[in-house]
């Protein structure tokens, strides 16, 4: 039997153990949400990022100017998971995720119309007593992040934003930005950059965002917006009548509202996925001064045990908010949260009815220019507007002490009590004449067992001298105190109440439970042996309320969130050592605990182990690199469907001994190379592609004698060694 003959026995055998891969990524790949193809990668060292790259074949489709973070073209013949693997376990990867798909929030059906009752809910009436807004050249930007807005409105033209760098209609980008005539703002993903256009045909979603914020007041015409003379960006990157959009163009439209000076960013929209890179856009913002504001959401989930981004970062800029009804209740299906969502503003229900909202549309090709929608998207809209009043009357506050006036000043009802963090909803006269109090943005954690613990507060006002912390009516000992940062102890047998500072604010609610605090126990099966050892870790948690991210650390130091995993994962160690393998559970309070087990492996003396490319040693030689996507992806597999038997494991022992000779032999010849690369090819299509009749009838031709054949194998290489 021939060199050749004996090299397709062995691709036999491995395309039958490949069929189980192939069912589960092709179920996988029925529901993508996000954009194949695609990454968002964050280097910890960005002038190494060219190397990360060159190693796969990946191309940077763009390098943000103002965020840490390339937007990654992948090969063609690399999927996204596994991209994702290679990625997250290059030590030089802070963290690389999928490209996901946003969404607008989907809105209730019904149709009536109505009038703007959210208004006078609100007070304000009583606040346009006070101001109503200025449209002076350095007033704040209110940037909408949407489908557009249909800037030619009547009721919409006169606040729209016109930017000032650019001449518009001249078909020169003036501004040197990269769009040409972005003059009402700018629209990404779409074949026109520079024409954010309202396209949402279902319900004009961004010009109904727009006409909450700033519709024209006092102008005998339609609708008033909540600030009679705003500044508002249009800043489009959701299309179509669905909404829909991608997360890299999401984070272009941060960049480029913070570029043009947006103060207030209107985030009306769901990522459809846990987004680092966007809570890196958020810091961003932070950073630039910017506020944003994010609907909580749609599906009556409560945020204390989901996550909704970008409703979920709890970054000091960011304001989440649920959904009021007309009577002043929480809508049916706003999310909501008494630890994560700051407050409530009106949402209403039953779009078309007159318990919707009314505001500006551009439907029927602008025959309808004013309908009522409802949804949670309606909410912050309303904050937005607040902030932007708040800001214009009061421009030297910071961002922190904008957020702080609107929580602080809120209507409270038993609806909202046990629903958001206030305990209420917006009252806007109120917002501009409450003064600078103390605010809690964020406790962590906000849940602590039985026998207390520490707590960090974060927040504004605080005062630089010492105050007091009181929980309820007890005092806490505090351990370290700033304007905008408090550390503190929770003792033993606390009662949950409300967190004050200085006995002012709207306070953040705490909750002491009576059971013990979370913990997790790790262990490892097995826990020691030989190259290439094979290991399952198991954690047992106990925790009183639901687990929210788990994060291995498998042995480099560095815990980091592994795809598809929670309490268990598995892990191959191909190199000798004693290995320190940790799971730190995270809950949704914000308590953290870590499990710790021990790894021993030792060489294996008959030359096995992971050396050399993992392992892979003929597909290495074949493609030259045990870096090359095709490689890594047959790592991949061995580690996940062979490695995880007995049978396997003592496939691979045995391919260990007989292919580095193998491999050594390829490599030195270029026409084996490519005939060993093309006969692997079926391999790595299996890996992808459901074969599974082919599979079957292969292996019905090839499985016999595999054993003899890869000795067969062995005698053949060593014969040509001799000749040559």
């Amino acid at each position: 039997m021939n060199f050749i003959s004996q090299l397709v026995g062995i691709t036999v055998f491995l395309l039958f153990a490949a069929s189980q891969a192939v069912a589960a990524d092709f179920s996988q790949a029925l529901h993508p949400n996000y954009k194949q193809g695609e990454l968002i990668v964050r280097f910890k060292d960005q002038t190494l990022a060219a190397t990360s790259l060159s190693a796969r074949k990946s191309s940077v489709l763009r390098s943000y100017k103002r965020l840490p973070l390339h937007h990654i073209k992948l090969p063609d013949d690399i999927t996204v998971s596994e991209a994702l693997t290679a990625y997250r376990n290059d030590p030089n990867v802070l963290y690389a995720e999928p490209n996901y798909r946003v969404r607008k929030l989907a809105v209730p059906n019904d149709l009536q119309f109505g009038q703007q009752w959210n208004l006078p809910m609100i007070a304000a009436p009583a606040a346009w007593d006070i101001f109503v807004g200025s449209r002076a050249a350095d007033a704040v930007i209110v940037a909408i992040l949407d489908t557009g807005i249909a800037y030619t409105h009547p009721d919409l033209a006169q606040n729209v934003w016109v930017n000032p760098d650019e001449i518009c209609g001249d078909g020169i980008d003036n501004d040197s930005n990269g769009i040409v005539d972005d003059c009402y703002g700018a629209n990404f993903g779409g074949f026109t950059p520079g024409n954010p256009w309202d396209d949402d045909t279902s319900d004009s979603h961004g010009t109904h965002l727009a006409g909450i914020v700033g519709a024209v007041g006092n102008n005998s015409l339609g609708t008033a917006g909540i600030n009679w003379a705003a500044r508002i960006m249009a800043v489009k990157f959701l299309h179509g009548p669905n909404g829909s959009g991608d997360l890299s163009d999401a984070l272009r439209s941060v960049e480029y509202a913070l570029a043009k000076g947006a103060r207030i960013i209107n985030m009306s929209f769901e990522v459809e996925g846990d987004s680092q890179s966007l809570r890196d856009a958020l810091v961003a913002a932070d950073r630039a001064g910017a506020l944003v504001i994010s609907a909580a959401g749609n599906l009556a989930l409560n945020l204390d045990s989901h996550t909704v981004y970008p409703a979920s970062i709890r970054s000091a800029n960011n304001i989440a908010v649920a959904a009021a009804t007309r009577t002043d209740s929480l809508a049916s299906y706003s999310d909501y949260g008494r630890h994560t969502v700051d407050l409530a503003a009106p949402g209403g229900v039953t779009t078309g009815s007159a318990n919707a909202v009314l505001s500006t549309v551009w439907l029927n090709n602008g025959t309808t220019l004013y309908r009522t929608t409802a949804g949670s998207s309606m909410a912050p809209p309303h904050i937005a507007g607040a902030a932007a009043l708040i800001w214009g009357r009061y421009p030297a506050l910071s961002v922190y002490q904008v957020r702080a006036r609107i929580m602080n000043s809120v209507d409270h009802g038993s609806a909202f009590s046990a629903t958001t963090i206030t305990g209420g909803r917006l009252n806007l006269s109120k917002a501009l004449t409450v003064g600078d109090l103390p605010a809690i943005f964020n406790v962590s954690p906000w849940s602590l067992p039985a026998i207390g613990g520490t707590i960090m507060v974060d927040g504004v006002n605080f005062g630089a001298a010492q105050g007091t912390l009181t929980l309820g009516s007890a005092p806490l000992a505090v351990t370290s105190w700033s304007n905008s940062a408090i550390t503190a102890i929770i003792p033993p047998l606390a009662t949950s109440g409300t967190l004050l500072v200085n006995s002012q604010g709207s306070g953040f609610p705490i909750t002491v439970l009576s059971s013990a605090a979370t913990t997790v126990a790790l262990t490892a099966n097995p826990a020691s042996g030989v190259t290439p050892l094979f290991v399952t870790f198991t954690g047992t948690v106990t925790a009183a309320t639901p687990i929210t991210k788990y994060e291995w650390d498998l042995g480099d130091g560095l815990f980091r969130e592994i795809s598809g995993s929670t309490a268990s994962t598995s892990h191959t160690f191909n190199t000798a050592g004693t290995y320190t393998v940790r799971l730190r559970v995270t809950d949704s309070s914000g308590q953290t605990s870590i499990g710790t087990a021990i790894v021993t492996v030792t060489s294996n003396s008959s030359g096995g182990g992971g050396g050399g490319g993992g392992g892979c040693f003929i597909a290495t030689a074949a493609w030259g690199s045990y870096l090359h996507p095709k490689v890594a992806l047959l790592r991949e597999f061995r580690d996940q469907y062979l490695l995880s038997n007995g049978p396997g494991r003592l496939f691979v022992r045995t391919y260990y001994t007989l292919s580095p000779p193998i491999a050594d032999f390829i490599a030195k010849h270029e026409s084996l190379r490519a005939v060993t690369r093309w006969m692997l090819t079926p391999l790595v299509l299996a890996v992808e592609t459901p074969l599974v009749l082919p599979l079957f009838l292969l292996l019905l031709l090839g499985c016999r004698g595999v054993w003899h054949l890869m000795r067969n194998v062995q005698k053949d290489a060593a014969r040509q060694a001799e000749i040559a």
